[in-house]
Protein backbone atom coordinates (compact mmCIF):
# COMPACT_ATOMS: atom_id res chain seq x y z
CA UNK A 1 0.00 0.00 0.00
CA UNK A 2 2.96 2.42 0.59
CA UNK A 3 3.78 2.71 -2.78
CA UNK A 4 0.06 3.71 -4.06
CA UNK A 5 0.93 6.92 -2.04
CA UNK A 6 4.37 7.17 -3.47
CA UNK A 7 2.86 6.82 -6.65
CA UNK A 8 0.09 9.09 -6.26
CA UNK A 9 2.58 11.97 -5.07
CA UNK A 10 4.90 11.93 -8.01
CA UNK A 11 2.08 11.90 -10.28
CA UNK A 12 1.50 14.90 -8.01
CA UNK A 13 4.42 16.52 -8.86
CA UNK A 14 4.54 16.03 -12.47
CA UNK A 15 1.20 17.64 -13.23
CA UNK A 16 2.55 20.37 -11.03
CA UNK A 17 5.56 20.71 -13.02
CA UNK A 18 3.50 19.85 -16.48
CA UNK A 19 1.07 23.64 -15.16
CA UNK A 20 4.35 25.42 -15.06
CA UNK A 21 4.73 24.72 -18.67
CA UNK A 22 1.69 25.95 -19.37
CA UNK A 23 0.39 22.45 -20.30
CA UNK A 24 -3.98 21.73 -20.05
CA UNK A 25 -4.77 18.90 -17.89
CA UNK A 26 -8.46 17.97 -18.56
CA UNK A 27 -10.73 17.61 -15.79
CA UNK A 28 -11.23 13.67 -15.99
CA UNK A 29 -7.31 13.50 -15.17
CA UNK A 30 -7.93 15.69 -12.05
CA UNK A 31 -10.62 13.74 -10.88
CA UNK A 32 -9.27 10.15 -11.39
CA UNK A 33 -5.73 11.42 -9.39
CA UNK A 34 -8.01 13.29 -6.49
CA UNK A 35 -10.36 9.36 -6.96
CA UNK A 36 -7.22 7.68 -6.45
CA UNK A 37 -6.23 10.07 -3.35
CA UNK A 38 -9.54 9.04 -2.00
CA UNK A 39 -9.36 5.46 -2.24
CA UNK A 40 -5.86 5.48 -1.09
CA UNK A 41 -7.08 6.95 2.09
CA UNK A 42 -9.84 4.74 2.25
CA UNK A 43 -7.54 2.15 2.11
CA UNK A 44 -6.54 3.02 5.68
CA UNK A 45 -9.39 2.77 7.61
CA UNK A 46 -9.69 -0.41 8.78
CA UNK A 47 -11.49 -3.26 7.40
CA UNK A 48 -10.88 -2.39 3.82
CA UNK A 49 -8.90 -4.19 1.54
CA UNK A 50 -7.54 -4.93 -1.64
CA UNK A 51 -10.67 -3.76 -3.55
CA UNK A 52 -9.82 0.55 -2.57
CA UNK A 53 -6.15 -0.23 -3.30
CA UNK A 54 -7.10 -1.54 -6.85
CA UNK A 55 -9.37 0.90 -7.78
CA UNK A 56 -6.69 3.69 -6.74
CA UNK A 57 -3.55 1.86 -8.79
CA UNK A 58 -6.12 1.83 -11.81
CA UNK A 59 -6.97 5.48 -11.20
CA UNK A 60 -3.05 6.40 -11.16
CA UNK A 61 -2.22 4.17 -14.65
CA UNK A 62 -4.87 6.36 -16.46
CA UNK A 63 -3.32 9.34 -15.25
CA UNK A 64 0.36 8.54 -15.59
CA UNK A 65 -0.08 7.43 -19.01
CA UNK A 66 -1.51 10.70 -19.40
CA UNK A 67 1.19 12.30 -17.75
CA UNK A 68 3.76 10.97 -18.87
CA UNK A 69 2.62 11.32 -22.88
CA UNK A 70 2.47 15.28 -22.15
CA UNK A 71 5.81 15.12 -20.50
CA UNK A 72 7.11 13.80 -23.70
CA UNK A 73 5.71 16.44 -26.00
CA UNK A 74 7.01 19.44 -23.55
CA UNK A 75 10.36 18.23 -21.58
CA UNK A 76 13.62 16.59 -23.22
CA UNK A 77 14.11 13.19 -22.75
CA UNK A 78 16.77 12.78 -20.49
CA UNK A 79 13.90 14.74 -18.03
CA UNK A 80 11.02 12.18 -18.87
CA UNK A 81 13.91 9.53 -18.11
CA UNK A 82 14.58 10.99 -14.62
CA UNK A 83 10.36 11.03 -13.93
CA UNK A 84 10.03 7.60 -15.28
CA UNK A 85 12.70 6.75 -12.68
CA UNK A 86 11.22 8.59 -10.07
CA UNK A 87 8.00 6.59 -10.84
CA UNK A 88 9.72 3.31 -10.69
CA UNK A 89 11.33 4.06 -7.28
CA UNK A 90 8.13 5.06 -6.10
CA UNK A 91 6.58 1.84 -7.43
CA UNK A 92 8.87 -0.44 -5.54
CA UNK A 93 8.41 1.41 -1.78
CA UNK A 94 7.90 -0.87 0.70
CA UNK A 95 5.01 -1.20 2.85
CA UNK A 96 4.53 1.31 5.91
CA UNK A 97 2.70 3.55 7.97
CA UNK A 98 2.48 6.80 5.40
CA UNK A 99 0.89 10.22 6.39
CA UNK A 100 -1.24 11.69 4.09
CA UNK A 101 -0.39 15.29 3.60
CA UNK A 102 -2.53 17.78 5.23
CA UNK A 103 -4.28 20.74 4.45
CA UNK A 104 -5.42 20.48 0.70
CA UNK A 105 -7.56 22.94 -0.12
CA UNK A 106 -11.05 22.06 -1.74
CA UNK A 107 -13.46 24.36 -3.01
CA UNK A 108 -16.19 24.60 -0.16
CA UNK A 109 -14.98 22.89 2.24
CA UNK A 110 -13.92 24.81 5.34
CA UNK A 111 -9.99 24.55 6.06
CA UNK A 112 -10.48 22.80 9.68
CA UNK A 113 -12.63 20.28 8.36
CA UNK A 114 -11.28 16.90 6.88
CA UNK A 115 -12.98 15.34 3.18
CA UNK A 116 -13.68 11.92 1.45
CA UNK A 117 -15.48 11.47 -2.29
CA UNK A 118 -17.44 8.44 -2.99
CA UNK A 119 -18.63 7.37 -5.83
CA UNK A 120 -22.18 5.94 -5.17
CA UNK A 121 -23.28 2.68 -7.21
CA UNK A 122 -25.38 -0.49 -6.79
CA UNK A 123 -23.52 -1.99 -4.04
CA UNK A 124 -23.36 2.04 -2.04
CA UNK A 125 -26.52 3.62 -2.71
CA UNK A 126 -26.93 7.52 -2.61
CA UNK A 127 -29.29 7.43 -0.43
CA UNK A 128 -27.22 5.40 2.22
CA UNK A 129 -24.43 7.60 1.95
CA UNK A 130 -26.85 10.57 3.08
CA UNK A 131 -28.27 8.95 5.59
CA UNK A 132 -24.98 7.61 6.79
CA UNK A 133 -23.82 10.85 6.91
CA UNK A 134 -26.46 12.25 8.39
CA UNK A 135 -25.88 10.17 11.42
CA UNK A 136 -22.31 11.38 11.86
CA UNK A 137 -22.97 15.49 11.80
CA UNK A 138 -21.31 15.50 7.83
CA UNK A 139 -22.27 17.57 4.82
CA UNK A 140 -22.66 16.10 1.13
CA UNK A 141 -22.17 18.07 -1.87
CA UNK A 142 -23.15 16.24 -5.24
CA UNK A 143 -19.96 16.97 -7.69
CA UNK A 144 -20.37 17.44 -11.30
CA UNK A 145 -19.24 14.12 -11.90
CA UNK A 146 -21.98 12.50 -10.13
CA UNK A 147 -19.52 12.00 -7.02
CA UNK A 148 -20.66 12.76 -3.59
CA UNK A 149 -18.12 14.85 -1.45
CA UNK A 150 -18.94 14.05 2.15
CA UNK A 151 -16.71 16.35 4.69
CA UNK A 152 -16.61 17.55 8.62
CA UNK A 153 -15.12 17.21 11.44
CA UNK A 154 -11.72 14.68 11.51
CA UNK A 155 -13.08 12.06 13.69
CA UNK A 156 -16.80 12.25 11.98
CA UNK A 157 -15.33 11.58 8.94
CA UNK A 158 -13.00 8.84 10.12
CA UNK A 159 -16.44 7.02 11.99
CA UNK A 160 -17.95 7.68 8.32
CA UNK A 161 -15.20 5.77 6.47
CA UNK A 162 -15.44 2.87 9.06
CA UNK A 163 -18.97 2.46 8.35
CA UNK A 164 -18.51 2.72 4.90
CA UNK A 165 -15.80 0.33 4.33
CA UNK A 166 -17.53 -2.01 6.62
CA UNK A 167 -20.74 -2.07 4.16
CA UNK A 168 -18.25 -2.84 1.12
CA UNK A 169 -16.69 -5.57 2.91
CA UNK A 170 -19.98 -7.08 3.99
CA UNK A 171 -21.16 -6.74 0.37
CA UNK A 172 -18.36 -8.38 -1.30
Amino acid sequence: MGHTIAVWKTLEDLLIELRKQDVQIPANIIEDLRAARSMIELSYSEGVHEEAITKAEAYTATVEAYLIGQAQEVFESNIVDKWLKRLKEANLQIDKETDLVEGRFVVGVPRDQKWIRIETDGKMPEEYVLKLAGKWNLTVNKQADGRLMVYGQLGDVKAFVKQVAAKTTLDT
